[in-house]
């Protein structure tokens, strides 16, 4: 799964590294969570735009957002059947930028799980498998929201939990964009767990676990030794 996420690459970096025609401002975040406004690119007329959506989706038929479960992962294995997402995935795809990721693993002796922080090797930005939706919420009000497409875990990542967000190569970005009707089958092929010598993993301190912490220190390396861990739960 992917529950909480990085994004501290400048505007200008990103704008640069996606060859985007905008990028909105934005401050460095340390410690995102589901229900706060992300970056998101998509598609707009043949070239790529930045904006900002809910993490979170919402199906653009929903009636009572407030009913919904909190989408903010789409499993790969089933996310053109579930009603949740099929619509979505068949023509509002995008890329969702970000620094680095967390994960928990439980570990023995220890009251609470241990954070790991996962990012790419040569500290460019990673970039996640996306949804969108745009929502009528009253006759004024359209909501923006997103979802991370997960897969299987990669094997490093196998020993701290059993899935990851799906991250694209550089060369998958057009693919997954387009607004052509791409064949499912295409698309499907891209939704793999990424190369694990193209990433990078250290424990972090458990002062991620609360979202209101929001600093450069969550994504430094601690000591932590041999923790036995145990194997990761699927979510």
């Amino acid at each position: 799964m992917c529950g909480r996420f990085s994004l501290y690459h400048t505007p200008a970096v990103l704008q640069k590294w996606y060859q985007a025609i905008s990028m909105p401002d934005f401050e460095p975040h340390y410690n995102i969570a589901p229900t706060q406004q992300i970056v998101t690119i998509d598609n707009t007329d043949g070239e790529r735009k930045a904006s900002f959506k809910r993490w979170g989706l919402v199906p653009s038929w929903a009636k009572d957002v407030s009913s919904l479960p909190l989408l903010h992962n789409a499993r790969g294995e089933t996310v053109t059947d579930k009603p949740m997402f099929r619509q979505a995935f068949r023509r509002r795809r995008c890329l969702i930028p970000a620094s680095g990721f967390y994960e928990w693993k439980t570990v023995r002796d220890q009251k609470s799980k241990q954070p790991f922080y996962i990012s790419s090797s040569d500290g460019n930005p990673l970039t996640f498998a996306g949804l969108w939706e745009s929502t009528r919420i009253t006759d004024n009000e359209t909501l923006n929201t997103c979802t991370i497409i997960t897969t299987s875990a990669n094997d490093m990542l196998n020993p701290i939990h059993n899935r990851m967000p799906v991250i694209f190569e550089r060369e998958d970005w057009d693919t997954w964009l387009s607004i052509s009707s791409a064949e499912i089958e295409v698309l499907t092929r891209l939704i793999k767990p990424a190369d694990p010598d193209q990433m990078q993993v250290w424990g972090v301190s458990h002062a991620v676990n609360k979202v209101k912490s929001d600093q450069p220190e969550l994504v430094r390396p601690i000591a932590y030794g041999d923790m036995n861990m145990d194997k990761g739960e699927d979510a």
